[in-house]
């Protein structure tokens, strides 16, 4: 039943998904939900997080990340991101080693990922990746996707109607669990990996060394503590990152400003 069930989530979503694609890699993706409502989403999230606006390590953050925006704009043939003069850039009071970039132009970089960066070039790798979530409209994505998988639960509840009570509770149990594993979670990697292949891009063209990229994630896996193994985790594997990235690189290169 776990089979059947995947199959048909994952071809609820193919069904409706192929009217969106995303930059530069092509890939179909789901949209349901319009980039101003996700953006007043974003918005509210944002205005209720503790910021530290005296942070004189701001500056530094708004100029890297103006950089690596007007870097991506030769791909947003969609028009997503915002003007430059709408980019809000923020110091999360947070010890989390994070950073974020949201629909409608939000940036925010905790306190706790500046130990992780202390180079401008570590700094435009995390950057470059946010900004590429927000090109390829990952947070509308993720969004619909939930949408989706409310909608089977529902679906699947009246379908199951007149079966008996331990038939449905598997179905209502089994639904939630395959879509998550099978489908929900490799499209969570997809859009990482998609960003960190992006995000490089834009780094390069913004004059950063790209190198940094496999160099930061090496050592932030460096920190220690379990590992998720990659099918169970909405993230690739530490070495399978550093290797796309390192594969990626000569393509990162070819777009760096050229010397004068």
């Amino acid at each position: 039943m776990r089979r059947r069930l995947a199959l048909l989530f994952a071809a609820a979503v193919a069904f409706v998904s192929g009217c969106e694609t995303v930059p530069v890699s092509g890939r179909s993706q789901l949209i349901l939900v319009s980039d101003k409502e996700i953006s007043a989403l974003a918005a509210g999230e944002f205005s209720k997080m503790k910021k530290a606006p005296g942070d004189p390590r701001l500056a530094k953050i708004r100029e890297i990340g103006l950089k690596v925006v007007a870097a991506a704009r030769p791909d947003d043939r969609a028009g997503v991101l915002p003007p430059a003069a709408r980019w809000e850039f923020a110091i999360i009071d947070d010890k989390a080693p994070n950073a974020f970039a949201m629909p409608g132009g939000k940036i925010g970089f905790n306190t706790g990922m500046f130990a992780f960066t202390p180079t401008d070039d570590d700094i435009a790798v995390i950057l470059g990746h946010e900004v590429a979530h927000v090109l390829c409209r990952h947070g509308a994505e993720r969004v619909s996707q939930a949408m989706m998988m409310t909608a089977s639960v529902i679906i699947a509840d009246q379908a199951t109607r007149n079966k008996s009570e331990s038939t449905r509770n598997a179905w209502m149990v089994a639904l939630p669990a395959v879509a998550q594993v099978g489908v929900m979670l490799p499209y969570s990697r997809a859009h990482e990996s998609e960003s960190d292949k992006l995000g490089l891009f834009f780094m390069a063209r913004a004059g950063y060394n790209p190198e940094a990229a496999p160099a930061f994630w090496t050592r932030f896996a460096a920190k220690g503590g379990s590992k998720t193994p990659e099918f169970l985790s909405t993230h690739p594997s530490d070495s399978t990152r550093i290797a796309n990235l390192r594969a990626w690189m000569p393509q990162a290169k070819a777009q760096m400003p050229r010397k004068p």
